[in-house]
């Protein structure tokens, strides 16, 4: 027997995922989740498993809410990275508060010039950050590059050790909440394009090019990146790509010395990802902290 709707329908805000979207079901319907499926259950229209992600239980809030089959379908993992749940643009959802996976999408909204990560705020006084999302969205996202993945870690963690004062406050002073991701996600999108980009790692990864060669491409290339203000510390950035370049270059060789590497593999997020050595970032002496 098909499981029949809920008497009031509620829309899916786009990517919401079911830990949002069954909550708001259940709870415009006067019920909440447990009881809606406990009596799925009861009537043997629902499976026993408390997975949350079990396949049946998509099925049935699908059919509860009279969804589309591609509802609640987002990929878990993008190129060997999780993709997390993040929240809507408060503005995109009407006010509606939900979360769903978006490895499509950075954390700026660009329709609504909105910065996603924690409070909401707004950007239209930080045009950079409008112009990196949609390079991320052009760029990274075909690389299979989603947020809060290593390589995007380790990119932030260069933007924030290798940016001056200067360009912190001054950033700063354009925003209402001002956070370190924010001020720095011009930066941090491009280290990760660096990062990724095949001309880059195909010269900087080759352990037959000699080292000094190699780390001068990696330092003209960081701190390119980085605004050029007296205080830019590129060095700290400099040191963590190098450190990076290193493992993979020593990676290629030892495959390469018992044929296992794979063709391209250099160029891979996934093989990438897993060599990113993941440190906290170390506290950089001068850099404000704008009471965070």
């Amino acid at each position: 027997m098909p499981i029949q709707p809920l008497p009031h329908p509620t829309r899916l805000i786009g990517g919401e995922g079911i830990g949002s979207y069954a909550p708001r079901a259940a709870a415009r319907n006067g019920a909440i989740v447990d009881d809606i499926e406990t009596a799925l259950r009861e009537a043997g229209l629902l499976t026993r498993s408390k997975a949350r992600s079990h396949p049946l239980r998509l099925q049935a809030w699908r059919e509860l809410g009279a969804l589309h089959e591609s509802a609640f379908t987002a990929p878990e993992i993008v190129a060997g990275n999780w993709v997390i749940d993040r929240p809507a643009c408060i503005q995109c959802s009407a006010g509606v508060r939900s979360t769903g996976k978006r490895p499509d999408l950075g954390w700026v909204c660009v329709s609504h010039k909105r910065w996603l990560d924690g409070k909401q705020v707004a950007l239209q006084a930080f045009p950079e950050a409008l112009a990196a999302e949609r390079h991320l969205r052009r760029v990274l996202v075909p690389r299979g590059v989603v947020v809060e993945s290593p390589v995007m870690r380790l990119a932030e963690e260069c933007a924030i050790v290798g940016i001056s004062r200067a360009t912190f406050e001054e950033r700063a002073s354009r925003v209402t909440y001002p956070s370190p991701p924010l001020l720095i996600y011009p930066e941090t999108v491009r280290m990760a394009r660096l990062l990724t980009r095949r001309s880059f790692l195909d010269l900087v990864c080759d352990p037959g090019v000699p080292g000094r060669q190699r780390r001068f491409l990696v330092e003209g290339e960081v701190t390119r990146i980085l605004p050029g203000e007296r205080d830019t510390e590129a060095w700290r950035a400099v040191n963590r790509v190098w450190a990076m370049v290193t493992d993979l270059s020593d990676l290629i060789r030892d495959a390469a010395l018992v044929d296992r590497l794979p063709e391209d593999a250099q160029y891979n997020v996934l093989r990438l990802s897993r060599f990113v050595v993941e440190r906290p970032v170390e506290p950089v002496e001068g850099v404000p902290t704008f009471g965070w």
